[in-house]
């Protein structure tokens, strides 16, 4: 099976011996896109069973939840066969915290850190996700370099040296170190997409933050990064899984 390259940032010591668990967490309610999340994607599937049957499909199989408020969603989940963790409603407001969500998660399910020692999230809204794309996010994670793992794809924007933030002492560099450099000497820069996160339970529960520390980057390509939060994200990435059936069918034949 094909592993995507990643970009190492420092390494670290680490033995991992309890499984990761894989989180799906989904709400009711969407600003940009109402119901969204419940929103066919493509061949019948709604944007949640699109993520659910990537996670069945990949090594994380075993160990998929979906969190969630909403009936609707319980209801999809439990129809492909994953276990639906109850959310609180106060868990699934739109100042609500993906972190909040996982520490009120892990309380419910292993709250003596004796099952799982990382988390994974996978984002409904960002499908273009591949199967190969979670199991290489995975195999990097576990060579043990890294406090987190996430999914990016190169930026072609305005490069961050050039950018300044606006503070009461004036302007400051968002990239002071390359703020002088030639265009040609900076270095490449990437975007985190929102399709996977993966971290240690201890850093998590150290610093409260789902990525960060030393960080392995899966990369993806642009094309496959897109953020669902409107009709015309969604209508995007349908147009992109029609003309690219390969990466249709990995998720699709898991179709029961």
């Amino acid at each position: 099976m094909y592993r995507h390259p990643a970009t190492a940032i420092g390494s670290i010591e680490s033995t991992r011996e309890m499984p990761n668990l894989c989180v799906i967490p989904v709400r009711g309610g969407s600003k940009g896109l109402p119901r969204k999340n419940a929103a066919e994607l493509i061949d019948g599937m709604s944007l949640l069973e699109w993520t659910i049957r990537q996670a069945q499909g990949s090594s994380l199989a075993d160990t998929t939840v979906v969190s969630t408020e909403d009936e609707e969603l319980s209801m999809i989940a439990s129809a492909c066969g994953t276990r639906v963790v109850p959310r609180p409603a106060g868990l699934a407001r739109d100042e609500s915290t993906t972190g909040s969500v996982i520490k009120d998660l892990l309380g419910k399910l292993d709250p003596q850190s004796r099952l799982y020692d990382a988390i994974t999230i996978l984002q409904v809204t960002s499908p273009l996700r591949c199967i190969d794309d979670i199991d290489g996010a995975l195999d990097l994670f576990e060579s043990g370099k890294y406090d987190s793992v996430v999914s990016a794809s190169e930026y072609f924007g305005v490069h961050p040296a050039k950018l300044y933030f606006m503070t009461d002492d004036g302007a400051q560099s968002a990239a002071p170190e390359y703020e002088t450099r030639r265009r040609q000497d900076l270095p490449i820069v990437f975007r985190r997409n929102g399709a996977i996160f993966m971290v240690t339970r201890r850093y998590f529960e150290n610093s409260g933050r789902l990525w960060g520390g030393r960080t392995g980057l899966l990369k993806m390509p642009a094309a496959r990064s897109l953020d669902i939060d409107t009709s015309d994200d969604l209508e995007a990435a349908r147009q992109y899984l029609r003309g690219h059936p390969c990466a249709h069918a990995k998720a699709s034949d898991l179709k029961t």
